[in-house]
């Protein structure tokens, strides 16, 4: 866990040991190591993980595979491991067992080229949002139809309407991450609507550097903007959120407060069946759990 948590924070990325620990237990981690030291990693996490999926999961309807954590060492990089390490996830990908999955992965402008000439393509993209000094705001508009689902309940009523919310904007299901989520950050795990018929969510987790807010899934601008107010006012220290470059309603809300563009990321998918992935991004997703997690 050290080992790995050094690869990350060496890429000045945000995770910590809970997300790896997260990770290890619900995806296929694969690392090298030469003599004491581990230097390359790569994660696939089939949606659902392999940890929850029943059979029918794994062999039946088509989903998603996300591929990230690749991470080399910067003394160790341009040696071809992060290469061999893909070639490697991809191979198990082609095998009979993981043909339902669509291959997908969020690429780094350095990482992109990479990506291209293994066979992926450009689905969409999206933008990190950073505010480093930020202190909790003041929400502007109390929202009356404001929902906690927070907490270890998955019974809560709203927990269905926003587990089908997430798959429908991302396209598979990822239950178990969102439980996660929650779990991590109760207060941070917000809805609004009713119970059965919610307009939006937002969840969010702590980071190494910032609290990462995302998955945020909403109907329209309105929702989306009234949950990042709100998250936003629980919320002490730097955020990241990582938004759809289509979103401008909210980037344009964001940079108001004092958020800047940190950088970009390309959505890509692999091969033939990279057409079943929406070259444009849902109109529901306004910000991404983030890039290891889609």
């Amino acid at each position: 866990m050290a080992a790995l948590l050094a690869l990350s924070q060496a890429a000045h990325w945000n995770q910590i040991h809970h997300d790896w620990a997260w990770m290890l237990a619900n995806g296929r981690t694969r690392a090298l190591r030469q003599a004491d030291t581990l230097v390359a990693s790569t994660l696939v996490l089939p949606w659902p993980p392999a940890a929850s999926a029943t059979r029918s999961d794994q062999v039946a309807s088509p989903s998603l595979a996300w591929i990230s954590m690749v991470l080399v060492l910067p003394e160790h990089r341009g040696q071809g491991h992060a290469s061999r390490l893909l070639q490697e996830s991809l191979a198990w990908l082609e095998q009979p067992s993981q043909r339902h999955l669509l291959p997908v992965l969020d690429a780094t402008p350095a990482g992109r080229p990479v990506y291209l000439k293994l066979g992926f393509s450009d689905a969409w993209s999206f933008t990190r949002w950073e505010h480093r000094t930020r202190q909790r705001s003041v929400v502007t508009e109390g929202a009356g139809d404001l929902l906690e689902v927070g907490g270890t309940d998955a019974s809560h009523p709203a927990r269905g309407a926003l587990y089908e919310l997430d798959r429908q904007a991302f396209g598979a299901n990822r239950e178990t991450l969102l439980d996660d989520l929650i779990h991590r950050a109760p207060t941070l795990a917000i809805a609004l609507g009713q119970a059965h018929a919610i307009r939006g969510f937002s969840l969010a987790r702590p980071g190494r550097v910032a609290t990462q807010l995302g998955p945020l899934v909403a109907q329209d601008a309105a929702a989306a903007i009234e949950l990042v107010d709100q998250a936003l006012a629980r919320v002490d220290g730097p955020v990241f959120i990582d938004i759809p470059n289509a979103r401008c309603e909210l980037a344009t809300w964001l940079a108001h407060r004092g958020f800047s563009a940190q950088r970009p990321f390309t959505r890509m998918a692999l091969g033939r069946r990279a057409r079943s992935l929406e070259s444009e991004c849902p109109a529901t997703v306004w910000a991404v759990a983030g890039p290891e997690l889609g």
